[in-house]
């Protein structure tokens, strides 16, 4: 990359990451690309960099007196890179029961894969209420035409939502 990025996504081809350095109260926060860009997709704000940069606050004081820079490889933080590999295993196996969960009215998905996917989500959930519910509806809603498995897919989503995991925006 020559120059300065024209969206958030030009950051990526240089596994980069956002340095926001306050001028009033001189506190500095690196943000991670993968999760400002999901938040920015969610609140649909625009990804170009030059509205970023002028749209940063800061994360101690709140002003808007901010100097927002692209760090190059700034992927180097360990607790970001564990952070994000649990995101992104919660994220493979909600894609699982998803795909599970479409299925589940016209076979049997009551199979190892999706046992896993539940298995791998229980850390994530407050208690295992929601993953007995989806096992159970995908055992029963066979043949039935309102597809009770997918429902409990939309609850488990719902509930990682609330809890501030990232959750991809297919799921949501």
């Amino acid at each position: 990359m020559v120059g300065s990025p024209k969206t958030l996504q030009d950051l990526r081809r240089v596994e980069g990451a956002v340095r926001v350095t306050c001028r009033a109260c001189k506190a500095v926060k690196q943000h991670d690309l993968e999760e400002l860009i999901i938040d920015r997709r969610f609140r649909r704000l625009s990804m170009e960099w030059e509205t970023v940069r002028h749209g940063m606050q800061c994360h101690a004081c709140g002003a808007n007196d901010t100097r927002v820079d692209g760090v190059p490889f700034g992927q180097e933080d360990m607790a970001r890179r564990a952070r994000r590999s649990q995101a992104l295993l919660m994220n493979l196996a909600l894609a699982v029961l998803d795909d599970a969960s479409r299925r589940a009215r016209d076979e049997d998905v009551c199979v190892p894969a999706t046992r896993l996917a539940l298995r791998v989500l229980r850390p994530y959930l407050p208690d295992r209420e929601l993953l007995v519910t989806f096992w159970i509806a995908a055992e029963t809603g066979r043949g039935k035409p309102h597809g009770p498995a997918l429902q409990a897919m939309r609850w488990i989503v719902t509930k990682l939502v609330d809890a501030g995991h990232p959750v991809w925006a297919e799921f949501r």
